[in-house]
């Protein structure tokens, strides 16, 4: 009996041993992993941009036909014989059918109020056509073309750069640098150093001056344009200026 005893007097210690020796391991562990929990929330973000600018050499357009006629049969048929005359001068200047399109068609009854009451006059119609494809140098021909053919407004020009992507991608890489340049200045004034680069997130682009076969976009905003032929001369002048590719982005870096 007094031998069992000590041999199971000698098992409760050893086994309260080692339950000392794994509480003290994981304790450590834990110490440890807080520790480096601790020294990865240690970060800066910064935000940057850069833009590149680029001399277009690609535009799309948008010339308008506006009728007025006393029926709905009249003021059809005026409307949609110069539309086909400007398609058709378009063809003749080399440009597909793929490129052109027409939209914003509308037919609107007029009247006159004057007496007191609505009294039917006839009737107005707008028909927008859009053409793409269109190198810069070519933009005062096709607009010049198009106002002998009929067209009495003109509703957009929009420029484009076929060397976008490129421009793009540069000012990427402009901007992450100028984002690390930016973190470094945060962290020296902290007292710290930078580590590792934890995050870089882009920002969606603005890049309605990327030229593609297949965008076909007007845009009527900033750069777009809009007049009567009789407000302007035949041979239309036109100055392409510039387009810009800016990227944005946020990076994230550890600090040491």
């Amino acid at each position: 009996m007094k031998k069992t005893a000590l041999y199971v007097a000698a098992a409760v210690l050893c086994a309260a041993a080692l339950a000392g020796c794994t509480a003290g391991g994981a304790a450590q562990g834990t110490v440890a992993a807080t520790q480096a929990q601790a020294e990865a929330t240690r970060s800066i973000s910064v935000e940057a941009y850069e833009t590149i600018s680029l001399t277009p050499d690609m535009a799309a357009i948008g010339v308008g036909v506006v009728n007025e006629a006393a029926t709905v049969e009249e003021v059809t048929s005026q409307n949609s014989e110069a539309v086909e005359k400007i398609i058709g001068c378009f063809r003749e200047l080399g440009y597909e059918d793929a490129s052109m399109d027409t939209s914003d068609i509308g037919l609107y009854p007029q009247y006159d109020y004057s007496g007191g009451e609505s009294v039917l006059t006839g009737y107005r119609m707008d028909t927008t056509i859009s053409l793409t494809d269109v190198p810069t140098e070519q933009v005062s021909d096709v607009l010049s073309a198009a106002l002998e053919q009929g067209a009495n407004t003109i509703n957009s020009i929009r420029y484009f750069s076929s060397e976008y992507d490129e421009a793009y991608e540069e000012a990427l890489g402009k901007a992450i640098a100028a984002a690390k340049e930016k973190a470094e200045a945060m962290a020296e004034a902290a007292g710290a150093e930078l580590s590792d680069t934890l995050s870089i997130t882009e920002h969606a682009s603005n890049d309605y001056a990327r030229y593609s076969s297949t965008n076909g976009y007007l845009d009527y905003g900033a750069s777009s344009t809009a007049m009567r032929a009789e407000e302007a001369a035949m041979d239309v002048a036109v100055m392409p200026g510039t387009v810009e590719a800016r990227a944005d982005v946020t990076v994230v870096y550890g600090m040491k």
